[in-house]
């Protein structure tokens, strides 16, 4: 498994934006009747979906970007 790289705010961010996409792709680009745009719109929102789902971008990796923070140890109380 992956190490987490994104964090709270961006995977709220990233949710909204997927479920934005989904009714644009499949009602107002006519994706539920066939039409190729309103289909790849909607599959292209699945991505972001799963991104945040997942908690990892794979896209990140190479420019070395985390937006989850550093984790920090558990304080000795």
């Amino acid at each position: 498994m992956q190490k987490k790289n994104m964090g709270p705010v961006d995977r709220t961010v990233r949710i909204i934006a997927g479920v934005a996409l989904i009714p644009i792709g499949l009602v107002a680009l006519g994706g539920g009747q066939g039409n190729l745009t309103g289909i790849v719109v909607t599959a292209v929102a699945a991505l972001p979906i799963l991104t945040s789902i997942t908690g990892f971008c794979p896209a990140y990796v190479p420019f070395g970007i985390s937006t989850a923070g550093a984790t920090r140890p558990a304080s000795k109380t």
